[in-house]
């Protein structure tokens, strides 16, 4: 056969669409809600087109689309999808095989239950055909070799086409969308042996109208008009009702089945995301809709304070039993695993980590600290005029690379764990923290706006509504490290507790800061607000800018509207020592760029020597999100400070930052 011919059968294939083809389940994992699908092979199949082989020479199939998230669908309907394709291969043996997991709507628990009990068996393939070659005519039947095909989603389904056929056998041409009356329609697939007639006939178009009868029917009809045969009866005459209202329910439960779709989406960032599509569906909100109530839901969660939010990884623990949680109990039982009497003293301490652990997910060797203890405060004030004497002794007892001796003269008050995390950082004082997280989550952000239009008279106004996207979230592992002394390690009072603590959280405060304005993005960092693309930038002519050059970092921002009262800009503590210095509007004035109540530009300033000399960073940073995972793990090492006997406590929190808009980002440096 010609190429030319070739190119005008596979427009053909493609005008119908995806063709299909019966498959079987092979295996069932129960626990984890999958199924193996054996789903293709190469016996040949009987097609309107001819003799149909499918190559299974791995370079002859495209599995990217199974691989990337296949969907698993309920009867080849893609309004209606139950679960999700987790792989796809292709055997030696020269088998395509799928491995699907169910999803957890209320349909998909229905049909995962009917797969399981064998009530719902049968399985079909469809998948669109980009390449083929005559390979012979064998008494004026055609056979075809498919050298390049995509399977493009696998469905369940209750009636199989061919249930004789077998395995990887043929199933039929997927149903076609019915065109409205009057419209033409792609030929019909006919039988081989039609074909002799099928050429006599092509001048006939194929048309859906109304017979003598009032039924509703495809038929083909010549130049005239005139009905030369009928095809197919799409509707009985008098039966327009039933399919009004069954276009009524099918409408009905696609709604239902987005909003709910749009709940277990994102589940994880918004633990409440269930009850509030159950309202949604009840209340008959569209899913358009349910888009703004999440993200007005996802903008409450972050405006909790952080103790509210992490509450839904705690494990339970008593107001008794966190107060007396201690950490140094932990170092110690760490440190010297064979002493049985440290062991019993920290049994408490370790049983709240085993639980911590499992309510997290966390397969880990290293103890976890459970959020219970992390959001909530250690007993009583605590500052350095109330030191006690013995940690005042311990303190002052220098170690060779200890950091004990040098926090004597600092004032640290007793907070929960992730308070003082926060306060000794600028990015989380000022971005929108998310706590108690789990795995990696997806958090709603707005993509676009409603729209306006001028309606004339009679006329219809187009139906708009917000666009919905998404940020991704995923944990990134910052470490962090605090060394204590042998003469610390041996208190037990509050006081001790407390240091240890906040000396931690200092810690980790420095790395997360850093991460948040500077991240690479990539060597296991989240991205920092300086490399994202398409921030606004305002080139310095000096290595500090001049108070235009403040104002037009400003500028930049509004430009793109995103400018609101709340913007602050954050830079380094030399930035304050030259704007104290130098005159707003010239040589001779009073007024300076740093202006009272620790302003510029009417905007309030951060100092931070997180931030380089020489950069100066303007944001609304309620725009950038920041992700904490709900437990904090802790490691000893013993080896770093064994010569005076002192103990390196490590700390492990897994954090992420997602800028929602980077219009809302202008960063301000000396021009390279």
């Amino acid at each position: 056969m010609k190429v030319k011919n070739i190119q005008e059968r596979l427009q053909a294939i493609h005008k119908r669409g995806l063709v299909h083809r019966a498959a079987e389940v092979v295996s069932i994992d129960e626990e984890a809600r999958t199924v193996e699908l054996a789903f293709s092979s190469e016996a040949p199949v009987q097609r309107w087109w001819g003799e149909e082989t499918l190559s299974h020479d791995p370079a002859h199939v495209r599995l990217d689309r199974l691989n990337d998230g296949g969907a698993l669908l309920w009867n080849h309907n893609w309004d209606d999808q139950r679960g999700v394709a987790e792989s796809a291969r292709i055997d030696g043996d020269r088998k395509g095989r799928a491995v699907v997991r169910f999803g957890t709507s209320a349909d998909a628990e229905e049909l995962w239950q009917d797969v399981k009990s064998r009530i719902k068996r049968h399985v079909s393939v469809g998948y669109f055909i980009h390449a083929m070659q005559l390979v012979e005519v064998v008494e004026e039947l055609e056979r075809f070799l498919i050298t390049d095909w995509e399977p493009y989603e696998i469905s369940i389904v209750s009636v199989p086409a061919d249930t004789s056929v077998g395995v990887g056998r043929a199933a039929d041409i997927p149903p076609m969308e019915r065109p409205r009356s009057g419209e033409e329609t792609p030929p019909v697939p006919l039988p081989r042996a039609a074909t002799i007639q099928r050429e006599h006939t092509e001048h006939m178009n194929t048309k859906t109208l109304r017979n003598a009868a009032g039924d509703l029917v495809r038929a083909e009809v010549d130049e005239d008009g005139n009905v030369v045969r009928e095809i197919e009866v799409i509707e009985k005459a008098g039966e327009g009702a039933r399919s009004h209202t069954q276009r009524g329910v099918d409408a009905e439960r696609t709604r239902v089945r987005e909003i709910t779709a749009l709940a277990e989406r994102f589940g994880k960032a918004l633990p409440n995301a269930a009850e509030l599509a159950r309202a949604a569906v009840t209340e008959g909100k569209s899913p358009t809709d349910f888009q703004s109530v999440l993200l007005d839901a996802a903008d409450k969660r972050m405006a909790q304070p952080l103790g509210e939010q992490t509450a839904d990884a705690d494990i339970g623990m008593t107001e008794r039993e966190v107060g007396e949680f201690s950490l140094l109990r932990v170092a110690r039982a760490l440190a010297d695993p064979t002493s049985r009497s440290a062991r019993e003293a920290a049994a408490m301490e370790f049983r709240a980590s085993e639980a911590a652990a499992s309510k997290a997910g966390k397969s880990t060797d290293n103890f976890v600290i459970p959020a219970d203890v992390l959001r909530r405060a250690v007993g009583g004030d605590f500052n350095r005029a109330a030191m006690s004497t013995a940690v005042r002794a311990a303190l002052s007892t220098s170690m060779t690379g200890g950091a004990g001796g040098h926090l004597v003269d600092t004032t640290l008050m007793t907070n929960s764990f992730i308070d003082l995390l926060r306060k000794r950082t600028t990015i989380m004082r000022l971005g929108r923290v998310m706590g108690g997280l789990v795995g990696n989550v997806d958090i709603p952000k707005q993509t676009s706006g409603a729209s306006g239009f001028w309606v004339g008279e009679g006329g219809d106004v187009s139906e708009t509504g917000i666009g919905l996207g998404n940020i991704l979230l995923s944990p990134k592992t910052v470490g962090a490290y605090s060394d204590l002394t042998r003469r610390l390690l041996m208190q037990s009072s509050m006081d001790a507790e407390a240091l240890v603590r906040s000396d931690l959280a200092t810690a980790l405060a420095q790395m997360m800061d850093l991460a948040g304005y500077y991240g690479a993005g990539s060597a296991n960092q989240p991205l920092g607000l300086a490399n994202y693309v398409g921030i606004n930038a305002v080139p310095f002519v000096g290595v500090n800018p001049t108070n235009g050059e403040l104002i037009d970092m400003e500028t930049s921002i509004a430009l793109d509207n995103a400018d609101v009262e709340s913007m602050k800009y954050v830079a380094n503590a030399s930035f304050r020592g030259y704007a104290k210095q130098t005159a707003k509007l010239g040589a001779g004035t009073e007024a300076t760029i740093w202006e009272p109540g620790n302003s510029v530009n009417g905007y309030g300033c951060e100092i931070t020597n997180q931030v380089a000399a020489g950069d100066v960073f303007m944001a609304n940073f309620q725009d950038l999100i920041i992700g904490l995972w709900g437990s904090l793990e802790l490691n000893i090492d013993k080896a770093a400070l064994a010569l005076s006997g002192g103990l390196r406590l490590i700390v492990f929190q897994d954090c992420d930052f997602a800028l929602r808009r980077t219009e809302s980002v202008c960063l301000g440096r000396k021009a390279v």
